[in-house]
């Protein structure tokens, strides 16, 4: 694999005159400058006007071999996509797809991606190892959820357990289960425990299995992913399929989806007792929003800038209705359909808030590269939702950086920014916190005070992973390339 761009390691950095949103949920506070040496923060000086004038003898600045001049940019710990799906499959997104995905998901400040694939080849633990020895490279940190099909009708408690040894043995973090049965589930969790594996069981709780999230919860799941199985465990019994129903029909699949949340709102206190569950038991909810945006708004979805810039158009192919590939279902996709869905999302909105009042974790992930979601991109979008769900944008990047690290068990970076962690941080041309799309690789387009000048401003200009510094623009620059090879 070729990787063009390559990150830059100095023993000794400074980011100076940063505003910095450290990821515990604390406002933002700066200007400061971050000392880095060998990938950890090892200082945070205040230099603002209260600490230069309290000590004037002594204050001075750091310095370094090199200097990041972060003035009016925003600092924050580097983005978790709690939900990836690495594209090891090169017809998708061509021969350099890996990288490609990779440089999408860095350009956007994600230094971290959970792999959730069900199709985890060799390849991708290889390359976590090669990335340990190569750290220059454009990779995120890889944590390998190792996808496992429990509802296969030969998978019994005793396979399962075979299996979360066998996944450990490979160095798996963790595993993701579809579907199952709630004795097999059981196993895989409680073997998954046994075995030590940091990331736990992740759980897409698939209609036909049958398994709720309240008994998915009580099982011992980390994560619970996407909206499945939530809405379900609130219904008196199941949801109201018309007769010609068929779960494996995608386009009948996705429309009647749009009804789970609209049906468990008439029992809105079941709802509440389910989600108080959750929070007991410790399981952390990834809701996943911008994956199932497309049935709200079609058109929208079909019509995106940083689609047509940076999609490789085998990517793109795959987004059209296609029968045989998944989630490629909108053959007949109505009006009603988009109003329904438009009302689910209203009412999973405020299930999401009332789930964080009651004490509950909840994190962001993108499940990128199906129904015209792109990498990186996606993520941003994600946020975009959670500020629409109602919460803080401040308590935002705690959800897509400290929460996600923790619900990992990522010791490393569970600090955000804080002197003696890892330093992964998202470098922003301005305030992300009063404008997320100030992230999008894309920018956004402003007037300067003349009225009459236009300019780009926005961006993430650049991602730290362990230390090592990528350019943003240089590697937006070479996905363009990329996608015009295909031309």
């Amino acid at each position: 694999m070729t990787y063009g761009i390559t990150g830059r390691k100095c023993s000794r950095l400074v980011i100076r005159d940063g505003i910095v949103v450290d990821g515990r949920g604390t406002p933002p506070k700066g200007p400061m400058d971050l000392v880095i040496e060998d990938g950890v923060i090892v200082d945070m000086v205040r230099v603002d006007d209260v600490a230069r004038n309290k000590y004037p003898e002594d204050w001075q600045r750091p310095e370094a071999d090199e200097v990041i001049d972060a003035s009016g940019m925003y600092v924050l710990p580097g983005l978790v996509d709690m939900h990836a799906h690495v594209p090891l499959d090169h017809t998708k997104c061509g021969p350099r797809g890996m990288e490609y995905a990779y440089k999408l998901w860095l350009a956007h400040g994600v230094t971290t991606v959970r792999s959730m694939g069900f199709d985890v080849e060799d390849e991708l633990y290889e390359q976590r190892e090669v990335l340990r020895d190569n750290p220059e490279l454009p990779i995120p940190r890889l944590f390998i959820m190792h996808g496992c099909r429990p509802d296969l009708q030969d998978m019994t408690p005793e396979r399962a357990r075979e299996s979360v040894k066998e996944f450990a043995g490979l160095g798996a973090d963790g595993v993701k289960v579809i579907g199952g049965y709630s004795d097999v589930l059981a196993a895989i969790c409680d073997e998954a425990a046994r075995m030590g594996l940091d990331g736990g069981v992740a759980v897409h709780l698939s209609l036909d299995s049958g398994i709720d999230a309240v008994t998915a919860s009580e099982v011992g799941v980390s994560t619970i992913e996407h909206t499945y199985g939530i809405p379900e465990a609130a219904l008196y019994g199941t949801q109201s399929f018309p007769p010609d129903y068929n779960e494996m029909d995608e386009l009948a699949r996705f429309r009647e989806s749009a009804w789970n949340w609209i049906e468990a709102e008439q029992n809105p206190e079941r709802v509440l007792d389910v989600l108080d569950l959750l929070v007991e038991n410790g399981t952390v909810w990834d809701p996943t929003m911008v994956v199932y945006e497309p049935s709200r708004d079609l058109d929208r979805a079909k019509t995106l800038e940083w689609n047509r810039l940076y999609g490789v158009p085998p990517l793109r192919e795959t987004w059209k209705p296609t029968p045989g590939i998944h989630a490629s279902f909108y053959f007949d996709w109505k009006t009603s359909d988009e109003i329904a869905w438009k009302e689910k999302y209203r009412i999973w909105m405020r299930y999401l808030s009332e789930f964080f009042r009651a004490g509950g974790t909840i994190t962001a992930g993108a499940d990128a590269g199906t129904q015209y979601t792109l990498y990186g991109f996606s993520m941003v979008r994600e946020l975009e939702l959670l500020q629409e769900a109602g919460f803080h944008p401040i308590e935002i990047v705690k959800m897509a950086t400290t929460n996600a690290s923790r619900t990992m068990g990522l010791s490393r970076l569970s600090g955000g920014i804080r002197k003696g962690y890892a330093a992964d941080l998202a470098i922003v041309d301005g305030n992300p916190l009063d404008n997320f799309k100030l992230m999008y690789g894309t920018k956004v387009e402003k007037f300067l005070d003349d009225r009459v000048t236009k300019v780009q401003a926005g961006g993430v200009k650049w991602t730290l992973r362990d230390g090592v510094i990528f350019d943003c623009d240089q590697l937006l620059q070479e996905i363009a390339e990329y996608v015009q090879e295909f031309a």
